[in-house]
């Protein structure tokens, strides 16, 4: 169920708007994946990775290989992906995590770590995770040197109409 949502929800992206649009409150989308995913290494006493390392599946257990875009996901998809590989490996494990909660549904509340990132694809923006920053494109450039310890104390930001 959690992956047939998942590639639901990629396929349905207009990936020929993705990166022409600049929406205000995309940085907070951003400020927020990293915020909850500082919260996800903190509730699992597990030491903190770069973001783009951060695939939530392995580090919960998943050792049956990755999930990749193009097994799952429209030619309209692969082939936007297939450009960014910074953006892509995001989707990946948005995916992987997905399959994964199908069979473990308690990885199921970290699934919303990675829609965050997803939500600015949808809303026409495009961020790039690389392993030193997170850039929101025209919006925001998060600089990933001492990220966990910048965020775990953070207050959350308010996102729900975003």
């Amino acid at each position: 169920m959690h992956i047939e949502i998942a590639v639901s929800r990629i396929n349905d992206i207009k990936w020929n708007l993705v990166g022409t649009l600049v929406n205000e409150g995309d940085e907070d989308l951003g400020y927020e994946f990293l915020r909850e995913l500082a919260q996800f290494f903190k509730k699992n006493q597990l030491q903190p990775v770069p973001p783009a390392m951060a695939n939530i599946a392995r580090l919960l257990g998943d050792f049956e290989g990755e999930v990749t875009v193009s097994a799952y996901c429209n030619l309209d998809a692969v082939e936007f992906l297939n450009k960014s590989l910074y953006t892509r490996k995001t989707i990946d494990y948005y995916l992987q995590l997905a399959k994964y909660a199908d069979d473990f549904p308690d990885a199921s509340q970290y699934l919303h770590i990675y829609e965050l990132l997803i939500r600015v694809l949808e809303r026409g923006g495009c961020f790039y995770l690389k392993h030193n920053e997170l850039e929101i494109e025209k919006r925001a450039y998060y600089p990933l040197s001492g990220w966990f310890e910048r965020f775990i104390d953070k207050e959350p930001m308010d996102i729900s109409d975003l």
